[in-house]
């Protein structure tokens, strides 16, 4: 369906309403695109791929002092290159230091960290070069509907970077696609088994009640799994109808695949 997205973006569809100039990409380094620098807590939410972009971050910045951290629910990290806390006594007895540090609190039910109490992890962020934060839970699900306390996203944040594929395009909304089902088709108007568009994916991403809620810092949308021609033209489509609508909603929009770690700008 990929394939099909892509072969209908031509001139004078809805998808090319803006001008030429929309469509026009720029390779760069992530941790520019993103502008992460010393002092950045990075909230991470969104559906496909959240868990890898945190982990390609964290070991791009592995020279500096990185704290890795979950508001929700995250796998802990298994690298031998990383330190691990699993307990709330661990953690905060924990000495920073140069390098990778995953904390949190292990959950043997789901194998997952659970987050640590707020102010916990607020103060914590003071001793760190960079935190970054799994802020969000689709349960590897390519599409997610929002509840009310979703994503849990700390004031003290100053990025979020929103998550997305085009994996459910050309899909039905249902159950073995979208996660909290209920909440996904009020956001987006969609019927339970009609066909996932491009218009439900930007209604996902960009609605006040969807993926971006009470998100905090300068907001970054990342397109993940742009890995061949067609996934790349149904990117940049995607991209253009948000940079069309929501001018200026977003401080940069990007696409490109953390498993070859390329990256690309639309401007």
């Amino acid at each position: 369906m990929i394939q099909q997205m892509a072969n209908e973006v031509q001139p004078g569809t809805e998808f090319n309403k803006a001008k030429d100039s929309s469509l026009k990409a720029e390779a760069g380094d992530l941790l520019a695109l993103l502008e992460i620098t010393a002092g950045g807590a990075v909230a991470v939410v969104g559906c496909g791929g959240k868990t890898s972009l945190i982990e390609l971050i964290a070991a791009l910045s592995s020279e500096k002092r990185v704290l890795v951290s979950a508001t929700a629910k995250a796998f802990p990290m298994t690298s031998r290159q990383v330190i691990l806390c699993d307990t709330l006594k661990g953690c905060v007895e924990h000495k920073p230091q140069t390098g990778i540090q995953c904390l949190g609190i292990y959950n043997e039910r789901n194998g997952k960290l659970g987050a640590l109490p707020e102010q916990v992890l607020t103060d914590m962020t003071r001793y760190y070069d960079l935190v970054l934060m799994e802020a969000d839970g689709s349960r590897c699900l390519p599409c997610k509907g929002w509840r009310r306390n979703e994503p849990v996203v700390y004031d003290f944040c100053t990025h979020t970077v929103g998550v997305v594929t085009m994996d459910a395009l050309g899909k039905a909304a249902a159950g073995d696609v979208v996660h909290n089902l209920s909440e996904f088709l009020s956001l987006t108007g969609l019927s339970e088994g009609e066909i996932i568009t491009v218009q439900a994916l930007v209604d996902m991403v960009c609605l006040s009640e969807g993926m971006f809620r009470g998100c905090a810092g300068q907001q970054y949308l990342l397109v993940n799994r742009a890995e061949d021609e067609s996934a790349v033209r149904a990117s940049q489509a995607f991209l253009q109808v948000i940079k069309a609508r929501y001018p200026g909603r977003f401080k940069r929009l990007l696409y490109g695949s953390v498993h070859r770690n390329t990256w690309y700008e639309v401007v």
